[in-house]
């Protein structure tokens, strides 16, 4: 008991450590969430803009949780709080069921500690699980899911609990549905016996959960899936060369943290063939999905990020590790067999913590704390700008939402397209910079009116005193933000500018 205590206690501190430093941290996406949550603890609907059912959140049981939990506080900054908490309770968490994991397969007590400790100091994983997303919660959920599919064949606990973790993975992140063709996929390839009321207890389990969600997903809000999905794919992509050069941003992220056990599950398939572990039954469900899921990405020309791909690296480092175990000892032996072995694991961990402290460090810690500060601050400062000089029915245009309409506290139009089916429709067919720049945003049926326009852009003020379809442009505001994330340094200039028809100056 005192050795697992251990074992959890150690990447606890590690993954504790690495988020310290963002504490304070946010992103705008989590904004999104916190204000359909409000509004659902509110007004009892879901919607974005007070009064407009939309799809616009890709995670509807991390807003209902928010929700039922909003509504034992008046003040809507405490949202952020519980956001955060969740979040940071969610990567704790992930990091017992990721422990557990690894012995499921038939890893070693050391493997399982070496390997949760290399996975809670992964630089994304401590990234988004500090930020206070719902990323570490979706982590957690596909890690019971791999957990679940070890003895979903043969007993039917764990295929009734697969089910249930599916269902509600799926409703924290989308992706989770690609789950269900995975797991009928491993289903059809498993040669060995299966019991029978395995899989029915896992469909079962699943569609009672799933059905009422999409039936009223359908009626009352309009959708099955979140509209985000539609506006973060470019289509689908059928050239067979562009499908391998957009694989490059998917080899780059996992590898940036996980390149070592990366290398290990291949050598391991490379050497042993057919014999590897990894090709052994508790990873028939894991093994197509960590396939399946970057080749869906790609194929529907996905904007890949990097909490996107935490769907797959902690399977990634348990098949890593399982690989360093069978590679030191043999196909018998463990890790544990010999001294050497013992030590061999010991360096190859240290050397994977490093990795991965160095690069949060130089890489990922910067500009996130960067643009977390000028988010809760200076962006914050143009919300509250337009909160005090406009009217409560205004409209502001903008491409980032979130902190926007939950500061502000007016209709914001969104250009992005995440949240407002109109706008979605006009990404189909022009760019954000063809959208901005000719003020296609000017003629939407569902806005007869824009009072406001918040541009972010390079270089400042370049819309100050023109005229795009009968509005002239003043600027009212202006701020800096360092950085719009890792793949988008700056500085960038955020001007609000107040919005007159020609005529009414």
């Amino acid at each position: 008991m005192r050795t697992r205590l251990i074992s959890i206690i150690v990447p606890a501190v590690l993954l504790l450590g690495m988020m310290l430093p963002l504490r304070g941290g946010f992103t705008d996406d989590g904004f999104i969430h916190i204000q359909y949550a409000r509004n659902l603890a509110t007004r009892g609907e879901y919607s974005f803009n007070p009064g407009d059912v939309s799809f616009g959140t890709t995670s509807p049981l991390w807003v209902m949780t928010l929700a039922a939990i909003g509504k034992f506080f008046h003040d809507g900054d405490a949202l952020i709080t519980v956001s955060r908490v969740l979040s940071w309770m969610g990567g704790f968490a992930a990091l017992v069921v990721f422990y557990a994991l690894v012995l499921a397969v038939g890893g070693r007590r050391l493997t399982a500690l070496l390997a949760t400790a290399v996975f809670a100091c992964d630089a994304w994983f401590a990234r988004w699980t500090a930020l206070g997303m719902e990323t570490s919660v979706a982590v957690l959920a596909v890690l019971l899911v791999g957990l679940a599919s070890v003895r979903a064949w043969e007993d039917r606990r764990s295929a009734a609990f697969l089910g249930l973790a599916m269902a509600l993975g799926s409703l924290v992140r989308p992706e989770l549905y690609l789950a269900f063709p995975v797991y009928l996929f491993a289903l059809l390839m498993e040669r060995r016996r299966v019991e029978k009321r395995c899989p029915w207890a896992t469909i079962a389990v699943a569609a009672a959960l799933l059905v009422p969600w999409l039936v009223f997903a359908r009626v009352y809000i309009g959708d099955f899936v979140p509209s985000t999905a539609g506006a973060k794919s470019g289509g689908v992509v059928n050239d067979p060369l562009v499908f391998l050069r957009k694989f490059s941003p998917v080899v780059t992220i996992v590898a940036s943290t996980q390149a070592l056990t990366s290398l290990a599950a291949l050598a391991s398939l490379a050497v042993y063939r057919r014999r590897s572990r990894l090709l052994a039954r508790p990873f028939r469900f894991m093994l197509p999905w960590v396939v399946a899921l970057p080749v869906a990405y790609v194929a529907f020309d996905m904007q890949v990020l990097s909490r996107y791909l935490l769907l797959v690296t902690p399977f990634v480092c348990v098949f890593g590790w399982i690989a360093i175990e069978e590679l030191l000892g043999g196909l018998g032996g463990g890790v544990l067999a010999t001294r050497g072995g013992k030590a061999s694991a010991v360096v190859l961990a240290l050397a994977m913590i490093a990795v991965n402290v160095g690069f949060y460090v130089r890489v990922v810690l910067p500009p996130s704390r960067e643009f977390s500060y000028d988010l809760t601050h200076n962006m914050r400062q143009i919300a509250e700008y337009v909160r005090d000089h406009s009217d409560p029915d205004a409209v502001v245009a903008a491409a980032d939402i979130g902190y926007l309409a939950f500061y502000s506290e007016r209709r914001v139009l969104d250009l992005g397209g995440l949240v407002e089916p109109e706008t979605g429709t006009l990404r189909e067919r022009f760019t954000y910079e063809e959208i901005v720049e000719r003020g296609l945003y000017l003629e939407l049926p569902g806005y007869p009116r824009v009072d406001f326009f918040i541009d972010r852009e390079l270089v400042p003020d370049r819309f100050d005193g023109k005229v795009l379809r009968g509005f002239s442009f003043t600027r009212v505001f202006g701020t800096v933000v360092r950085n719009l994330g890792i793949r988008k340094p700056g500085p960038y200039h955020y001007v609000l500018y107040r919005l007159t028809p020609q005529g009414a100056e």
